[in-house]
């Protein structure tokens, strides 16, 4: 009876234990995929933080884009600025950067403003080649940089955001090197 016990426990056991290696993160919880028929695999890539030196204000990214057989047509950047002290209703253009790429936008669309206590977000879509936002993916140390009334504003990923770019890189970009 003993035995018996033992056993089923072992097998319970083994049973929640994972197969895969503690060290192999997968890149699965910062994306989502949609099937689209004849244009491929839809990309959902989840909002991505970036905080502001010497301040609460954080930027948050996600992007859209279609891919099927070969790197083409463009990809959505939809950001969000939480701000505790002004309400951005147009911005002159912004700059995503790493090392190696630039992407750069002035045709920005504001979508919404609103202010919930005492935080305003500012939401904001952009469209950029798709190609740009490949490139980007190749180093996780970027800065994305706001013109905004002749002022301008620098956000840093935080070390999470750096983690999912590093490994959405390895996952879903690795699939459109040529």
């Amino acid at each position: 009876m003993r035995n018996i016990i033992y056993m089923t426990l072992l097998i319970i056991l083994s049973g929640c234990m994972s197969i895969k290696p503690g060290a192999t993160k997968s890149a699965k919880k910062y994306y989502e995929t949609f099937y689209v028929g004849e244009e491929g695999t839809q990309y959902f890539i989840k909002p991505l933080t970036f905080n502001k030196d010497d301040s609460n204000e954080k930027l948050l990214l996600d992007i859209t884009f279609r891919y099927k057989k070969v790197v083409k047509d463009s990809s959505k950047l939809n950001f969000s600025i939480k701000s505790s002290q002004q309400l951005m209703k147009s911005i002159d253009s912004l700059k995503i950067s790493n090392d190696h790429h630039d992407i750069l936008s002035n045709d920005i669309d504001l979508l919404f403003n609103e202010k919930n206590n005492d935080e305003f977000l500012s939401r904001f879509t952009t469209q950029v080649p798709l190609e740009n936002t490949h490139q980007l993916f190749d180093n996780n140390d970027w800065e994305f940089t706001i013109y905004f009334n002749k002022d301008k504003f620098n956000f840093k990923p935080t070390n999470k955001t750096q983690k999912a770019i590093k490994a959405l890189s390895n996952d879903v970009f690795s699939i459109m090197n040529k």
